[in-house]
């Protein structure tokens, strides 16, 4: 099944926030998952016992599934948006332990289904931090390589431009970890995923994608620390 729309109001439908959140560790972040289990609201289990996954502060590593259910809810999972059994820490501290908002000012996706606001390119790319100055908002469409005029109105585009919007917003926000969302198994080539990723500069990346990543070959390979292939996902 397909994830459903990642927003802070789906968040809010799907889970409960922690009674007392517990406070926002200081960065830089280490982030750790294992023995993950979840359940679509719809009832459909997913389990991801052979994830265990530790992404220091900085690394980056593609994780290649084979099927989208599962690589969806991880994501969603990470987001806040699902609940889980299992363990995902952020600097030691449970995931579940704080608060939706205080985790998705840490980690944010990177997706070609990216929904678009009725505004701008500029707006669009805003909603991430509002207080950002023009200067601030050009700079952060410049390195996410979305190259269109910030004042067109920014209708309904492709994939790959609601994936550069995403990655925009997520530079403007300075989110320390960025999930990049690679759904269409390398079909259209190479050069826009490697674009996205070398524009993530410096940061903690999860790639999730279901990609046959050839060591020596991928052009991915250049800006990824680490291939984790998972059995049955």
């Amino acid at each position: 099944m397909e994830a459903p729309p990642l927003t802070r109001d789906t968040a809010r439908t799907l889970i409960a926030e922690p009674p007392a959140p517990l406070p926002l560790p200081p960065g830089p972040y280490e982030l750790h998952v294992t023995g993950l289990r979840t359940r679509w609201p719809d009832g459909e289990a997913v389990a991801l016992d052979d994830a265990d996954l530790v992404l220091p502060a900085g690394r980056r590593v593609a994780l290649v599934a084979r099927g989208r259910v599962g690589t969806s809810a991880l994501a969603a999972v990470l987001l806040r948006f699902l609940d889980y059994e299992g363990t995902i820490t952020l600097n030691g501290v449970e995931l579940r332990d704080l608060s939706g908002d205080d985790v998705r000012s840490v980690i944010g996706l990177c997706a070609r289904d990216t929904r678009m606001l009725p505004a701008t390119v500029a707006g669009n790319v805003r909603v991430a931090r509002p207080d950002a100055t023009d200067e601030q908002v050009a700079g952060a469409m410049r390195r996410a390589g979305l190259d269109l005029p910030p004042d067109q109105a920014m209708g309904e585009p492709d994939g790959d431009v609601r994936q550069r919007v995403a990655l925009a917003r997520a530079l403007l926000a300075d989110v320390p970890i960025i999930i990049v969302d690679d759904p269409d198994d390398g079909r259209a080539g190479d050069s826009a995923l490697t674009e996205l990723l070398a524009a993530a500069e410096d940061r903690t990346l999860l790639l999730v994608t279901h990609r046959v990543i050839v060591p020596g070959a991928a052009p991915i390979l250049r800006h990824v620390d680490e291939v984790i292939t998972l059995s049955d996902l």
